[in-house]
């Protein structure tokens, strides 16, 4: 793993990212509205699926792997692409664009944690401060006012999909690494995403076959193509680069940054509700975001592999 100073070209692609995702969660809500949640994930993934093939393609990079391999990445492109498309799809649709990105905001604890367990990277103190500071922060933006929480099943279930689906993605990111020192991102992403689209397609294929296409507007088809083109076709790759490079800990942590800018878009974009808790955690995050990426530079200088 490559040691990362200051603020370079990978922060720049991941903060692209993290654009383009926070974008993502209202068109995907805009597309629900008229398609239901397997057939329009079956087309998304398909049509990422195919786009990728066809860059890795036109890259000129084998689709081999090595025998030893394919069992586990295959195993690796279900967990990442089939079950968690799977919670993810039906959570954001029981629940709103905003909640999803703050639930998923907890993705990085989880890499972190997988990755100390699995002695891939270390965790400075300064970046658990900054995570424990970032949880105050996703408590302000997740609960409608201090000490409110309402916990009956039709307010939660969503969340926890997303929340399940954490947990398959930061397995799927984890696990990733030492492939990712074998292949590149582009063929890592290709091949686990089609392997799991795959496997995605028969839970979609009946909703898919009852589409009536001719009925469905042209802002779901336009908010649909966003979704698999940007959202999962560049932004996988450009996660999985970021991982390569400098770690999945140091690549998580930008998940804090999805719920401020998912918030904003949500409320211009489905006028989705904005309250002055959202935009307070908005900011304690922000700040846990700094302390946790960057604060070991002020205790630990010189020393590498630390987050």
């Amino acid at each position: 793993m490559e040691e990362h100073k200051g603020f370079g070209a990978t922060d720049t692609l991941m903060l692209m990212a993290v654009l383009c995702w926070a974008v993502n969660f209202s068109f995907i809500k805009i597309a629900l509205r008229e398609l239901s949640p397997l057939g329009f994930n079956g087309i998304r993934l398909f049509f990422a699926s195919f786009i990728l093939i066809i860059a890795l393609f036109v890259s000129r990079e084998s689709f081999s792997l090595l025998k030893s391999d394919i069992l586990k990445i295959f195993f690796l492109g279900i967990i990442g692409n089939t079950a968690f498309q799977l919670v993810f799809i039906h959570g954001i649709n029981w629940t709103t664009a905003s909640k999803t990105s703050v639930v998923m905001a907890m993705t990085p604890v989880l890499v972190a944690l997988l990755s100390t367990l699995l002695k891939q990277e270390k965790i400075h103190w300064a970046g658990w401060l900054g995570i424990a500071i970032s949880f105050i922060g996703f408590y302000f933006i997740i609960t409608k006012q201090v000490g409110a929480f309402h916990f009956s099943w039709e307010e939660v279930r969503g969340d926890l999909m997303i929340l399940v689906g954490n947990f398959f993605w930061a397995v799927y990111t984890v696990f990733s690494k030492p492939y990712l020192d074998k292949i590149s991102p582009l063929k890592w992403t290709t091949i686990t995403l089609a392997v799991g689209t795959v496997f995605y397609l028969p839970f979609a294929a009946s909703d898919m076959v009852r589409i009536q296409w001719g009925e469905v507007s042209f802002q779901a088809w336009g908010a649909l193509a966003y979704s698999a083109l940007f959202a999962i076709a560049v932004c996988y790759v450009i996660w999985y680069a970021s991982v390569k490079r400098v770690g999945n800990s140091k690549t998580a942590i930008y998940g804090y940054l999805s719920p401020i800018f998912t918030i904003i878009f949500a409320y211009l974009l489905i006028s989705e509700r904005i309250t002055l808790l959202q935009l307070v955690g908005a900011l304690i995050i922000l700040g846990g975001v700094y302390l946790t990426r960057s604060g070991y530079r002020f205790f630990e200088r010189g020393k590498k592999d630390y987050f």
